[in-house]
């Protein structure tokens, strides 16, 4: 017991110089990871509505957002950020315990960072704490949170990493950090019911666990209380949103094994459960000259957990639905260049070429295999006139056992921030994150990301 004192304990003991080496480099990965996804998220519908909500709420404030002059105050900077960041299937994930610490956690601190003036190196200490605070506590309470609940896994546990990140950024002590996860702990929420029709809550579930992160912060730091025993307790997160916890898992390896290193980063813009099958087919057509017209075929054998129903509609009616679709990504990767994440837009999901090929993608599970053929974690065959390709997809870059490494993350953040912002401007932010250390305010980095391009 006594596991969310623990929690709080180490957050608030923990400073960047405690940092393990390969800890600040992943950060560093990670950050400039949500810097290219926030500039993508930057201007979709979603995002817009969202901005013009804190425009008309909140209309000014010491806090920046992702490619707009607008201004905000920190709660809404976090939401607006958080939903640019999380919202367009490009924020990197904790697949074990369903958790999206892009989203959940770098905003809440990003925006006490701006208002308070932070240096660098607190900025990389909050995010790493908040990232393992929260991929802890997803994993303790289980993927069976999503898959037996039916809440949205990312969604109840966000506001617990936004809430360590901000505490950490305001520097409160352990009485206050411990009432931060108590207050934050009312605050998880989230349906998987999104996922039938495509709809836009998904875009805001980690952006709001982030807001009310960052508020359980501020209240803390003045005096209001929570539960200290928010997560362990009976009527406390994980036994009120999990069939089987595992408590144990929150302070199993706690400073040594760090959880944050384990962060899948995608390469594409759609559902992380069948990145494998994108990236092989994107890195076959990278290297091979085919003649796509005349693709007669395409079946795709993989898990279970990749062929569930809600990953196979053939027909969405959402960008959302068409990113959570592997037959529609398939067709994506296949017929556009998946590695722009703009490929991913509404003229793409009405375009009939791609939809006429996703309603025939055929899909099957591992059972219909051979033993010798599950070694890979899908198999794609692609029939092009008269041969047929096999490809073995058994990873792809950004899977945790292919990790980017900093230079690998600057191209795609070019890549990404192409359309945005200034090459200028690219640069100076890759080579700002590349030497976070010796920020001596990062409200100058994050301003970068709000001068449009153009």
């Amino acid at each position: 017991m006594d596991e969310t004192r623990k929690i709080a304990e180490f957050a608030v003991r923990t400073e960047h110089r405690d940092l393990p080496v390969a800890v600040v480099q992943a950060m560093k990965v990670y950050i400039l990871d949500n810097l290219a996804a926030g500039l993508v998220g930057s201007r979709t519908p979603w995002a817009d509505m969202v901005a013009d909500l804190a425009n008309e709420v909140a209309p000014s404030g010491p806090c920046a957002l992702f490619n707009r002059s607008q201004t905000t105050t920190t709660s809404y900077a976090a939401l607006v950020n958080g939903t640019m960041i999380g919202g367009f299937e490009c924020d990197h994930a904790f697949l074990p315990g369903s958790c999206h610490p892009s989203a959940a956690v770098f905003p809440a601190v990003m925006a006490i960072a701006q208002k308070n003036h932070l240096d660098g190196a607190t900025l990389l200490a909050a995010s790493a704490l908040g990232y393992e605070a929260v991929c802890r506590i997803g994993l303790a309470a289980t993927r069976s949170v999503e898959d037996k609940r039916g809440f949205h896994g990312p969604g109840t546990n966000a506001p617990f990493g936004g809430a360590i990140g901000a505490g950490k950024a305001l520097k409160l002590d352990l009485q206050q950090m411990i009432h931060c996860l108590g207050i934050a702990g009312s605050h998880g929420a989230g349906l998987l019911e999104f996922a039938k029709e495509g709809a836009m809550t998904k875009r805001i579930h980690v952006a709001r666990g982030a807001q009310t992160g960052l508020e359980s912060a501020m209240l803390a730091a003045n005096g209001f209380t929570g539960p200290s025993t928010v997560l362990e307790g009976k009527r406390g997160f994980l036994q009120v949103y999990s069939p089987d916890p595992k408590p144990d898992l929150l302070l199993d390896g706690l400073g040594d094994n760090w959880k944050l290193l384990e962060i899948l980063v995608k390469a594409y813009p759609c559902h992380a459960s069948f990145h494998a099958v994108i990236d092989v087919i994107w890195r076959f057509l990278q290297n091979n000259q085919i003649d796509l017209g005349q693709i007669k075929s395409v079946r795709v054998i993989g898990t279970e957990k990749m062929m569930e129903d809600r990953f196979c509609d053939r027909e969405p009616t959402s960008v959302l639905g068409s990113q959570y679709s592997l037959p529609f990504s398939v067709a994506i990767a296949l017929l556009r260049d998946a590695g722009d994440p703009l490929s991913f837009s509404e003229s793409t999901l009405w375009d009939p070429t791609v939809r006429s090929l996703a309603e025939s993608v055929e899909l099957s599970t591992f059972s219909d295999l051979s033993e010798s053929e599950k070694d890979a974690s899908a198999t794609v065959a692609i029939t092009v006139a008269d041969e047929t390709f096999t490809l073995q997809a058994t990873g792809w870059k950004g899977a945790p056992t292919n990790p980017y490494t900093f230079a690998e993350m600057a191209d795609k953040f070019r890549r990404y921030a192409g359309n945005f912002i200034t090459e200028s401007d690219q640069e100076e932010i890759i080579s700002r994150v590349d030497h976070l250390e010796d920020e001596s305010d990062v409200g100058q980095l994050i301003r970068l990301l709000g001068r449009p391009a153009g």
